[in-house]
């Protein structure tokens, strides 16, 4: 019971702490509106509005200063990442911008934990060769719903710390079983 009202209040606190953060940082993006205002990274990334950018709604033009500000602090590597979904989802049909909108609110929706585990299994997979990735690939497309599914409800039930070894363990069964 104890811990369940500290873990209840901890969240409250937590999610306050959010809301004044968003709060105080929504009030000083605000204060930038004008061209001329912005540094010349920024303004830099930003030159191709220059022209209209009187004309844009302030709720946007923070939007777009604070994507120039994350632009300017990425590595080229994580630009080229940037650019490669960009370009995915301007080429993505009405259908499938619509699957990757609900992806991304369901990811935005999971605990922080997972969401880091997720992220970190992620790079574990993009840091594999591209052979073993295919691989992986193949197998995953290879396997019926009932198998999926099932891979799936074991890793949900699954507390994250040992969700490791359970990956590995099925990606080892699943070896024996080729």
């Amino acid at each position: 019971m104890v811990k369940k009202m500290n873990n209840t209040l901890t969240n409250f606190a937590l999610t306050c702490l959010l809301y004044v953060s968003v709060a105080i940082s929504a009030n000083a993006d605000n204060a930038v509106t004008e061209w001329n205002q912005l540094n010349e990274e920024q303004q830099a990334v930003l030159k191709n509005l220059e022209d209209r950018w009187e004309n844009i709604p302030d709720e946007r033009k923070q939007r777009l200063i604070k994507g120039a500000s994350r632009w300017n602090s990425m590595t080229p590597e994580q630009r080229e990442r940037a650019k490669s979904r960009l370009q995915q989802w301007t080429s993505a049909s009405a259908e499938e911008k619509t699957v990757m909108r609900q992806r991304m609110k369901e990811f935005s929706e999971l605990p922080l934990e997972l969401k880091q585990a997720m992220r970190k299994k992620y790079q574990w997979f993009n840091d594999l060769p591209e052979d073993e990735r295919e691989r992986l690939r193949n197998r995953w497309q290879n396997l019926s719903p009932d198998q999926k599914q099932e891979i799936h409800e074991r890793l949900r039930s699954t507390p994250i710390g040992q969700q490791n070894s359970l990956q590995n363990n099925l990606i080892q069964q699943q070896n024996r079983t080729r």
